[in-house]
């Protein structure tokens, strides 16, 4: 996969991963997994039911 990202978030990307001993990869699924997580805690203070969530509701 190829992802075409801002230079600020390159660079962000980079520092995240150097500070972390970990490879951009990683800090890319760990930020997906840290914005996934809040958006079950969004709906779920919606009381959206976890049934009805969805990639739909993220953007």
């Amino acid at each position: 996969m190829q992802i075409r990202l801002p230079t600020d978030v390159a660079e962000f990307l980079e520092q995240a991963a150097k500070a972390n001993l970990t490879s951009r990869n990683a800090e890319i699924v760990r930020s997906c997994r840290e914005r996934m997580q809040a958006e079950r805690i969004r709906l779920q203070a919606e009381g959206i039911p976890p049934s009805a969530e969805g990639f739909h509701t993220i953007i």
